[in-house]
Parts: structure tokens; C-alpha cells; sequence
């Protein structure tokens, strides 16, 4: 199968950017933990090859709580240490069994949007009698001017118009 010229330099990229673990020359370390460099690049060119968007960017779900409950729903975005921390807030809700779920990241342009849902518990699940407010906490590596929510909220400290 014939690859597009730059498949190997969105390959690399992608790679830099995830930051994934592998071994120089594409080998796998002991521990297996490794991945082969040449099947990363061949997807990635198979993927470019397709058509397919390489505009998805990778995140990670921070395992932490907000630094504060937000009583409406909300995000906050931040730069840490050359990365974006956001925080998805799905504002009050009356019982437990709700959570933010984050689906994907995906660069449009200079800004990221972070695609997420807001689950809520099964009408039969037995879920905590008490007042929550799930939100959920991402770090994106991406150099991205800005970043964004989709489906849209509105930006904590920002002025409503």
C-alpha cells in the first residue's frame, strides 16, 4: 500500500505529541510495554492515506478533584507547565450517578475542543441521596492558542452578554 510523502512526518509528529513510549528504532522494550514504531507510522499513513482527520489531539483524564464545585454548569482553562488544564463542571446535580465523560480532544485551527458528556445514572439505579457536582479534569498537551468545550458552555470568570 503506498503512503502519502508526509506520512512518516505526521507519524513522528503524532508521536512527539502523545508522547508514547518507544524504544529508539521502533523496537519493543522488555516489559512489552513499548510500541513498534513501524505500526504506529503505517497506521498513521493508512489513516492520512483514507482521508480520515488527523486533527484528533491526545488528552489525559486527570485523576483529581476541581479545585472548587461549580453550582451551574461551566469550564475552566488554564495553562500548567506548558500544557492546558481543563475543567468540565456539569454544574448541581440532586443525587449521585452523574459523571463528565470526555470523548475526545481535536484541534480546529489554533484552538482545541474538547468533546465531552454529561451521563446520568440509569431511572432505576439506587445512586447516592445527596447533592454532587460531577466534573472531570484534562490535560492537553497540543500547542493550541485556546481552548474550547463542545457541547458549548459558557467559560468560568467570563462576562455573560
Amino acid at each position: 500500500m503506498a503512503h502519502p510523502p508526509d506520512a512518516g512526518q505526521q507519524g513522528d509528529r503524532f508521536l512527539r505529541d502523545a508522547q508514547l513510549p518507544v524504544r529508539p528504532g521502533g523496537r519493543r522494550s522488555r516489559g512489552g510495554d513499548g510500541l513498534d514504531r513501524r505500526a504506529v507510522l503505517a497506521l498513521g499513513g493508512a489513516v492520512c492515506w483514507t482521508g480520515s482527520s488527523m486533527e484528533d489531539v491526545p488528552f489525559e483524564v486527570l485523576q483529581r478533584r476541581p479545585r472548587r464545585r461549580a453550582e451551574r454548569a461551566e469550564y475552566e482553562a488554564g495553562r500548567q507547565g506548558g500544557a492546558w488544564i481543563v475543567t468540565i463542571h456539569a454544574g448541581q446535580k440532586p443525587t449521585g450517578g452523574y459523571s463528565v465523560e470526555v470523548r475526545r480532544v481535536e484541534r480546529q485551527g489554533k484552538r482545541c475542543i474538547v468533546h465531552y458528556a454529561v451521563v446520568e445514572p440509569p431511572p432505576d439505579a439506587m445512586v447516592t441521596q445527596a447533592i454532587t457536582y460531577p466534573a472531570a479534569v484534562v490535560r492537553i498537551a497540543a500547542a493550541c492558542e485556546d481552548v474550547a468545550v463542545a457541547p458549548p458552555l459558557p467559560r468560568a470568570g467570563a462576562q455573560e452578554r
